[in-house]
């Protein structure tokens, strides 16, 4: 018995230290510039933080997350020197900010604030040098110091913090801090006196952190305030108090988060009425150009990633910044600038520092460019070689090692600490829970590559074959899934052949919680101007069919050809709620480069399982 009860406490341990259930840490970057810790993780995290002292340290913890690599260890610079992160325990992911010898933080200065519940932003204080007074005792408990560090000061209060700015100017308008889609309908009035612009936006509710107003004072805006009109529908109202001669507003939500407001006819219509204020963090690597230069586009001939640099070709001089936006985005604004007609968009290779890219053209004298950098890449200053390129370096200066981050544990808070404050997100939308009559523990999930084996599916542009590029994705949508604690059933998990009614009498007989089946479209050969996005559903599904939709659209560069009613047979035949996610044309110029690319698969991989966690957890599945 004594053996039996040892292996049960054994398995229990083990059970527990398992991180099944546990999210992963995608991506994270320091702006030196800023001094900003940006970090993304694939599920809803609450950091803790503590500022330790001798030597002084910011020390991030992430509960519920896995890195799963060993630790990094990132060279930064002078004062902020390094950023390490690693797997401290099983089910948490620590990050360690160190300070150069002899500096301190103001821990009242450091503010920790969530983007999304997946997206966090660190802004980070200048060190200051410590300075000793006889007067201040030394901490007991603080290792010995030639330097003489007083203890830092003492643990912060549960006063709430002060409240966030959700605004932020950009080169090219303003972003909100607020979530919604291209499915928000945006109604825009202007006053009679021009000194308000209101954005009612349907569909939206906002929190009421945000709920206030808002001082601008840039783009001859004054301020912006923020309030619910009505709650059921959901309504909210963004209010612009602006100059009489300002230009009317416009609105749109980004695919990569937030409310982006401009105004019409580009941003030069209001760069006169900027304030003094500087817009933070932008570099400009070209001299204003002369009037005979600007009656003169350039025409970007290339974007390429070339020995980790970005690489933007001109056919005559370009004028460039370079700023970040709040979501971890790198911008490049490209001035009095067209694509070349023969433009061809850039290709990401798996192994490439970028992990994704998308080029936007507001008007037709400018052309932007986000890209947003592969994990632990750092992004430096935008340069300009010659005047006809554009360069940005991507550093990854990162060294790895195979142990635990070398930090005392912090089970009891030591005395030399101070607990950091932390402000959660704006409170999100989410529908309304449907009906379940099941009590899962996990919820079951059916993923169905179409085709296989003698059916190659769908045959595009140089013989590719739907079925060769769905699989992959399928195979890392059920490895995402079963990451996040879901069971997973593939209707194949090679290529074979299976019948529709085979795949549906799978997901039927198992009494599965969803049915998702992944296909790439297809239209004539003739037809390469056909690209896009659709997802299907038949009666059930439209909801889950949304939720995915929405979240490859916010992830990936891809056109929206909307969700859809439709009777397809593995729709019609399942039980469950069930989708049909057309990742692309094979056909398509666009989508059959995009699917011919490890990388982009990856990453419509990661926004379909996305959609089918964000819809289990708000349906309690």
């Amino acid at each position: 018995m004594k053996f039996y009860s040892f292996l049960l406490s054994c398995l229990t341990f083990l059970f527990l230290a398992t991180p099944a259930y546990a999210g992963r840490l995608l991506f994270w970057r320091f702006e030196s510039n800023q001094n900003r810790l940006v970090f993304t993780t694939d599920q809803s995290v609450q950091p803790t933080a503590q500022l330790i002292a001798n030597p002084t340290r910011l020390v991030i913890d992430l509960p519920g997350t896995i890195l799963g690599r060993p630790t990094v260890n990132e060279s930064l610079g002078q004062l902020i020197t390094n950023l390490r992160v690693g797997q401290f325990d099983p089910r948490t992911t620590r990050v360690v900010i160190e300070i150069a010898e002899g500096y301190t933080l103001d821990p009242q200065k450091i503010k920790i604030q969530g983007v999304t519940p997946t997206q966090w932003a660190v802004d980070i204080p200048e060190p200051q040098r410590i300075t000793t007074s006889p007067t201040t005792p030394q901490s007991s408990n603080a290792p010995s110091s030639g330097n003489n560090n007083p203890s830092p000061p003492p643990a912060t209060t549960s006063s709430s913090p002060s409240r966030r700015s959700p605004i932020q100017v950009t080169p090219s308008g303003i972003l909100m801090g607020i979530e919604g889609n291209s499915r928000n309908n945006i109604k825009i009035t202007r006053s009679r006196d021009r000194r308000q612009i209101e954005f009612e936006i349907e569909g939206v509710n906002i929190s009421n952190d945000l709920i206030n107003s808002w001082d601008v004072n840039q783009y001859g805006v004054n301020s912006i305030r923020l309030s619910q009109k009505r709650t059921s529908p959901p309504v909210a109202l963004l209010t612009m108090n602006v100059n009489g001669d300002s230009p009317d507003w416009q609105g749109s939500f980004s695919r990569m988060g937030g409310l982006v407001l401009w105004p019409q006819g580009g941003m030069s219509r209001v760069e006169s009425l900027s304030s003094s204020r500087n817009i933070p963090a932008v570099k400009s690597v070209s001299n204003p150009p002369s009037n005979s230069t600007r009656n003169n586009k350039a025409i970007i001939e290339s974007i390429n990633v070339v020995d980790n640099k970005l690489v933007i070709q001109g056919n005559q001089r370009l004028e460039g910044e370079g700023s970040w936006s709040q979501n971890g985005v790198y911008q490049i604004k490209i001035n009095n600038a067209d694509l070349a007609p023969n433009f061809q968009n850039p290709q990401l290779l798996s192994n490439s520092p970028l992990s994704r890219m998308r080029i936007w053209q507001p008007d037709g004298d400018t052309v932007i460019l986000l890209v947003q950098p592969a994990l632990g890449v750092r992004v430096e200053n935008l340069s300009q070689p010659n005047e006809r390129m554009l360069s940005l370096a991507l550093n990854n200066n990162q060294r790895s090692t195979t142990t635990e981050i070398p930090l005392d544990p912090f089970n009891n808070t030591p005395s030399n600490s101070a607990t950091i404050p932390v402000t959660p997100p704006p409170r999100n939308v989410t529908p309304p829970p449907q009906n379940n009559p099941q009590n899962k523990s996990r919820p079951l999930v059916v993923i169905d590559p179409g085709h296989g084996g003698r059916d190659p599916g769908a045959v595009g542009i140089s013989g590719l074959q739907e079925k060769d590029v769905i699989l992959p994705i399928s195979q890392d949508v059920a490895r995402i899934l079963e990451q996040q604690g879901m069971q997973v059933r593939m209707t194949r998990n090679n290529d074979t052949f299976v019948s529709l009614e085979g795949r549906t009498n799978m997901a039927n007989s198992i009494n599965a919680d969803l049915f998702v089946s992944i296909h790439a479209n297809a239209i004539s050969l003739d037809r390469p101007d056909v690209n896009g996005l659709e997802t299907y559903y038949h009666q059930t599904g439209r909801n889950l069919a949304a939720t995915i939709h929405r979240n490859i659209l916010q992830r990936l560069n891809i056109r929206d050809r909307r969700v859809r009613q439709a009777r397809f047979y593995v729709l019609r035949q399942s039980r469950m709620p069930s989708v049909l996610v057309e990742v692309g044309f094979v056909t398509g110029r666009e989508d059959a480069a995009n699917l011919r690319n490890p990388n982009f698969r990856r990453q419509m991989a990661e926004a379909i399982a996305a959609g089918i966690i964000e819809y289990s957890r708000a349906n309690n599945l």
